[in-house]
């Protein structure tokens, strides 16, 4: 008699409880990316774009009654498209906001390239969305949140709060004048006190975080800087309680899964982690199963994995609806600014000086006036052979949308700039190798100065030979000069000017025109381009 009480106690318990999925599907750094084309190249590419991610969507909507579209951040910057609509044709709903109100996203982040396109381009986007924007740690002098710190979505019964958060390096890379008034708090505290505040509010506490889980990978810069960590989603997820699930963007860094059904892994430890990647090359997908009773909603399972879109067809809905935006950008890039003599490549644009480099140095030198110019190879798989020079090369050999500065630098501060940039270079038994640590765009050379790099001298002395080109004198360490550089590295982005001394040096000029304008204007003067390189810097090994 006593085992069928305790049987029927089992079973009572067993229909008294009630099951239920909840499919969370991520995008993240998206760049700008509806169709599947490539419009550096113009051609198509069936590895990237909402239109295939959408594919996927309708087929978990169709198959499961609780599913939910997030996005990370860095929508409205990265392809001639999203520029264009940005800042040339702007009467239009922007397609990358009529997409996604059309796919139907119930929450934003917002990343630091959105930011980035200004006041008046992110604020239009924000109002035509259908959609929240959140990000908890953009604090106002007056302690409100410039976005919505989260937002709760009710799906058939359950609850799931959301919270955003942006990466705080933004002032690292960005000019305050883009973001007038609002801080970029640390990620941790801010998450700590959201958490608390919303984790009893709902079943389900999620967090769509605008930063990468690699904390490790600008710790030095941030700290030089002294701003919070640029990557913490994965601290976070640690020293937080109350979190289901985290997403992270920012990085480029898909997983931690790896893509394809059979490579899901199940995190039943803390938060599950997820990083959709970018461009739309990967849905991230979160399977959270829950367990009801008289206490309430408890997540009894979570996985996670990442969806490659390559083999997806697109969905045709969404290339019709932005159809007329596809061909509006396809015009514009394929408008000729002038003719080039000789062909330039950038495959070796960070070991020698190269016709590429000078080409664009010479571009922010004349627009500038400046004595010194900077510059990064952003693309070192951009080839150019002679004949037309279209829109599209200027998006080819410099991918970001950065703004042209120049700065007042002694000499000594120029050398110690170039010395922190040579740290990108390794020598093992007489090879030139990359340090793996420093991505290749943080790698400067300069025009208007003659040098050299030996790499036999640890990092700190490499510089050496340092001569005014024109009258071939040492050159000048006591002199101040003016510096061309692009925004992101006048506003400490890689820590080059912390490292020399730098970073809260007069600014004497800001453009209003974007660096790619600057370079296609300046092609277009010229109207026939004979490129070559001057040899001013080279590497000893």
């Amino acid at each position: 008699m006593k085992k069928l009480i305790l049987l029927l106690l089992f079973y009572g318990s067993l229909l008294s409880q009630t099951t239920d999925t909840l499919f969370i599907l991520q995008t993240t750094d998206m760049h700008g990316n509806i169709y599947p084309y490539d419009y550096f190249t113009d051609q198509p590419d069936e590895n990237r774009g909402l239109a295939k991610i959408y594919s996927r969507v309708i087929e978990y909507r169709k198959n499961h009654r609780n599913v939910i579209l997030i996005d990370s951040g860095d929508l409205l910057q990265g392809t001639p498209l999203a520029y264009y609509f940005n800042h040339n044709d702007k009467e239009l709903t922007h397609p990358l906001i009529l997409t996604m109100n059309y796919m139907g996203y119930d929450a934003f982040t917002v990343g630091n390239h959105d930011i980035e396109q200004g006041l008046f381009v992110y604020k239009k986007a924000e109002n035509e969305s259908k959609f929240p924007w959140l990000s908890a740690n953009a604090s106002l002098e007056d302690k409100r949140t410039y976005y919505p710190p989260y937002t709760i979505i009710e799906r058939n019964g359950l609850k799931i709060g959301i919270l955003g958060l942006t990466t705080p390096g933004i002032p690292m890379w960005l000019d305050k004048n883009l973001y007038p008034g609002v801080s970029w708090e640390d990620m941790v505290s801010t998450a700590r006190k959201y958490a608390a505040e919303l984790r009893p509010k709902v079943d389900i506490l999620v967090g769509s975080f605008h930063a990468g889980f690699n904390a490790d990978y600008s710790q030095a810069q941030s700290d030089a800087a002294g701003l919070p960590n640029e990557n913490a989603s994965e601290w976070v997820a640690e020293k937080v309680n109350g979190f289901d699930a985290v997403f992270a963007g920012h990085s480029h860094r898909a997983g931690p899964m790896k893509p394809g059904i059979e490579n899901k892994m199940s995190f039943n430890y803390g938060p599950l982690r997820l990083n959709a990647g970018h461009w739309g090359e990967n849905l991230g997908v979160a399977r959270i199963i829950l367990s009801k009773d008289k206490s309430g909603w408890k997540v009894t399972d979570k996985q996670g994995w990442l969806e490659s879109v390559r083999y997806i067809e697109p969905a045709q809905s969404i290339l019709e609806l932005t159809e007329y935006y596809h061909k509006k950008t396809l015009d514009y890039i394929r408008t000729q600014i002038g003719t080039l003599k000789t062909p330039i490549s950038a495959s070796n644009a960070r070991f020698e000086d190269t016709a590429l480099m000078d080409l664009i140095n010479d571009a922010q030198l004349d627009f500038t006036g400046a004595d010194i110019s900077f510059v990064s190879s952003f693309n070192d798989k951009f080839k150019l052979d002679a004949g037309p020079i279209f829109i599209k090369d200027i998006y080819g050999m410099y991918r970001y949308e950065n703004f042209l500065y120049v700065i007042e630098m002694t000499g000594r501060q120029i050398r110690d700039f170039l010395e922190y940039s040579a740290r990108y270079f390794i020598l093992e038994n007489g090879r030139v190798k990359t340090n793996p640590e420093i991505a290749g765009y943080n790698y400067d050379m300069a025009e208007g100065v003659n040098y050299q790099i030996d790499l036999y001298e640890e990092p700190g002395r490499r510089i050496i030979n340092m001569r005014d080109p024109k009258t071939g004198k040492p050159f000048d360490m006591n002199k101040t000069y003016t510096v061309a550089l692009n925004s992101y590295r006048a506003s400490g982005g890689g820590g080059h000017l912390a490292a020399a001394g730098a970073l809260n040096n007069k600014i004497v000029f800001k453009s209003t025109e974007e660096m790619r304008n600057i370079l296609a204007d300046y092609i277009s003067k010229k109207r026939t381009i004979t490129a070559t390189a001057n040899k001013n810097w080279m590497l000893l090994k």
